[in-house]
């Protein structure tokens, strides 16, 4: 068996290769990425295409982190993205999403005939339309 050594290109002070062979592997210790030089048959141009690194780990371990901890109920994320259906286990029909103060986010819940008013101690509340006075 022979002693064939696989040497992988890399860089300290470049963020991304400019180019690289069909299959041949580079990381970047400036951008914490590995990439591939890739093309889909010898026609094409390759390409390099960004497929791991300490990058891409760290931002699984971030996301495991903050996976657990909306499991665990926590309430302290910054920038949550609901992107299909969000519900809300206590809350009944005719609710309405509000911010309190705190930034805490509750539901009012109305019925039929009923409009949402802030009331005069600064909360919402579901009642009759009335004229006011003057």
């Amino acid at each position: 068996m022979s002693n064939t050594v696989i040497q992988i290109k890399r860089s300290q002070d470049t963020s991304a290769p400019v180019s690289l062979a069909n299959g041949e592997l580079a990381y970047s210790f400036s951008s914490d990425r590995l990439f591939i030089g890739q093309t889909s048959n010898s026609s094409v141009a390759v390409s390099v295409e960004y497929i791991g690194g300490k990058l891409i780990v760290d931002k699984v371990a971030n996301l495991e982190s903050t996976v657990a901890t909306l499991e665990a109920g926590s309430s302290s994320h910054v920038n949550v993205t609901i992107s299909n259906t969000m519900y809300l286990t206590n809350s009944t029909n005719n609710s309405v999403l509000i911010t309190k103060t705190d930034g805490e986010v509750d539901y009012i819940t109305g019925s039929s005939g009923h409009v949402l008013q802030i009331a005069s101690n600064n909360t919402p509340v579901f009642d009759d339309l009335d004229g006011g006075s003057f």
